[in-house]
Order: structure tokens, then sequence, then C-alpha cells
């Protein structure tokens, strides 16, 4: 079980920041209304252990233990690993005296970029890793060209996990989605994110619109449609694979772990990615710019950059590593193989990643508020 599995994937949808915190750090201008709390719960990064020779900040139980002993094994050194649950709380902390300590880092795809942007990053010295070894589909992304500051570790899609029979019929693209939600009988049992541009995301993809470039009256525009859809929508929580088992739950946004957990309790659930776009996440090891342990790190990397290793990742988190053809890899009992892959025939040319702009992540922000809103949630 991991992160993934039942929480919505995002950027900041499980951060204990406020709004007004997010758009603080960014130096981002505020959209008009004043901005409420937008990430409900609290933030639970623990402080960095001092003295260790290799300290990783990471998402909670993102490891998997016996690759880490194995590791402690041949190189005599064991990573201290503390743990954050948002990227905004890894932003402030690396923004922070506080992050001087860290060797490695685990950001995801969206903020790669503004923490490059802001100097926190260092370039990765690609002669030291074998970047050959990773799947081509994953490197050279938007977020960061040429890979610069970030390496692939794991990914994950956003896509629908459905009840067929509840829908009556096939979910192929966003527009089915609303659709579909709109039938009686469907809603009030609809599950949507709490992240701004992946509900307002569906809405852009469907009227093609590119989420990274869309103006703010763009961006509104969709959000006045998904506000329109919201009445349908029983919650942008976290989603527990039981409520799609039991029906509480017949049409949900997710990723394929969720979704994967789910089908495992009931089979007759499908997953689908629809079309015409979806986003494509990726969680990225990246370092520090003054990470003070830059041999080790780099020996870290290697390691976890060697095919057996980045098996016995995939199997333990449930979600596919960075590894070229790991598919054809992974051993024959693997269950759900497509699952872990988002899906039989997905296409990473319609799969687009997110990329954090201050000039308009303020208007997502607020639009998600006002979608929320109009859901009554």
């Amino acid at each position: 079980m991991t992160r993934h599995l039942l929480l919505p994937q995002g950027s900041s949808k499980r951060a204990g920041f406020s709004r007004r915190s997010l758009l603080g750090l960014l130096g981002a201008a505020p959209a008009a209304l004043a901005l409420q709390s937008a990430f409900p719960g609290r933030a639970s990064a623990a402080e960095p252990v001092s003295g260790g020779a290799l300290n990783v900040f990471s998402w909670p139980n993102y490891f998997s233990n016996d690759s880490l002993a194995e590791y402690a094994r041949k190189s005599g050194v064991t990573p201290n690993i503390t743990s954050y649950d948002s990227n905004e709380t890894l932003f402030a902390k690396l923004n922070s005296p506080a992050g001087a300590d860290f060797d490695l880092v685990i950001p995801s795809s969206s903020w790669i970029k503004q923490l490059a942007d802001r100097g926190l990053l260092q370039e990765i010295d690609h002669s030291r890793l074998n970047f050959g070894s990773l799947d081509p589909s994953l490197l050279n992304r938007d977020y960061d060209p040429g890979n610069k500051y970030s390496i692939p570790k794991d990914w994950g899609v956003l896509g629908v996990v459905y009840d067929p029979e509840a829908v009556g019929g096939e979910i192929k693209t966003w527009q089915d989605f609303l659709d579909a939600g709109a039938k009686p009988g469907v809603s009030g049992k609809v599950r949507l994110s709490d992240s701004g541009w992946e509900t307002i995301g569906m809405s852009l993809w469907t009227h093609g619109k590119d989420w990274n470039k869309a103006t703010e009256a763009e961006i509104r525009a969709a959000g006045e449609e998904i506000k329109a859809f919201a009445k349908h929508v029983k919650t942008f929580g976290g989603l527990d694979p039981n409520q799609l088992a039991n029906g509480a739950i017949v049409l949900a946004q997710t990723n394929q772990g969720t979704a994967r957990a789910a089908i495992a309790l009931n089979p007759k659930l499908k997953f689908v990615v629809p079309g015409p776009m979806s986003e494509l996440w990726v969680d990225n090891y990246a370092i520090p710019a003054k990470a003070p342990n830059l041999d080790q790190v780099y020996d870290f990397l290697a390691y976890q950059l060697e095919p057996a290793v980045q098996i016995s990742e995939t199997q333990y988190i449930g979600f596919p590593a960075a590894l070229a053809g790991l598919r054809d890899k992974l051993p024959s009992d693997t269950k759900d193989v497509d699952l872990i892959f988002g899906g039989k025939d997905l296409d990473f040319d319609k799969l687009t990643s997110f990329v954090v702009d201050p000039a308009t992540v303020g208007v997502y922000l607020e639009v998600q508020t006002e979608i929320q809103a109009a859901a009554g949630g």
C-alpha cells in the first residue's frame, strides 16, 4: 500500500498548505477573490535526520525495505529517510535553512520547474548514471527538457474507474464521463479529484486546450462547465477502493493504483484513461542544490536504477518504475500487469504533465474552490 493507492494524485491536494501560503511561496499573484484553504488535512513532514551519510526526503513508504536493506549491505550506508505528504511541503522545506541537510528528494513532475527555477536543485551529472536503461517515454518531458534536474522514479496516469452496468455503457472520453455522471443512478455517486488542474483539465482537453497554456479566461470558462456538473458529485476526497467495490461510488477520477485495488475487490469494474488527453504524473529523483553527500547520492541513484531494483520497486509500490521494457521483465505471476501500466493500450502521445505556473496556478485553485462549493462540499 502506498500513498498513491488511497490518495488522489496531483500536486497540492494532500497538502496542509493554504492557497495563500502556496501562492506566497511561488510569488504568484492571487486571483481576484479571497482565497480559502485549498488543502484539507495537515502536512506531516518530519525533521531531517542529521549525522547520516545519505539523507533522503521522500513521500512516505516509497522505497522497498528489501532494496534499502540490500543497499545498506553493499555500501555500508543506511539511508536516512524522512517523509513529506505534499509537494508544497517539500518546496517549503528546500526553500528554507532546514532543507540544507537533504541529499535526495522525490518531487512530482508538476513541481520540477519551480524547484529548479528557484535554484533549489542542482543539475544532474548524466555521466555518473545509466540513463540508457530508462524508458525514453519518460525522458525529456515538458517539465524538464533534457532531464537537467530530474530522473524519473515511477509514474501514473489520471483515469476513470467505473461500473459499466451502472453508467450504461463505455467511457472513452472525458465528455463520456461528464454525460454518464449526469444520468439517474449515477448522479450522486461520482468522485472528482480535489486538484483544480485535474477537474478543470478534463474540460480544457475536451475543448482542445492545453492546461499548461490556458489563459485565465479559458480556465474560468472550463471551470463553469465543471461547476454545472458539480451537483452530481458525491466527493472530492481521497478514494477508498471499498467505495467502488460496494457501489457507493460508481464513477470516479483516479489513478491506476486505486483502480487496480478496486477491481481486485470487484472484477466487474473497468479502468480507462479517457481521451482526447489526460495526465501523466512522474515522481522523480532530484538532488538539492546544497546536498552535502554528493558521492553517496550518485552511488545510491546508480543502485536504484539497476534493473533488478526497479523491478523490485515496481512490485512493492504497485506503480511502474522507469526501466525501459519493464513490462516484459516483471515476473510472470505479477497480477493485473495491464493495470500497473495504466491499461493495455495506453498512448503516451495522449498524455500531458501539469507544470505549476505562478501566473495561473492561483486561478486553478480559486476555481476549484468554486466547483467544490457548487457541489455543496
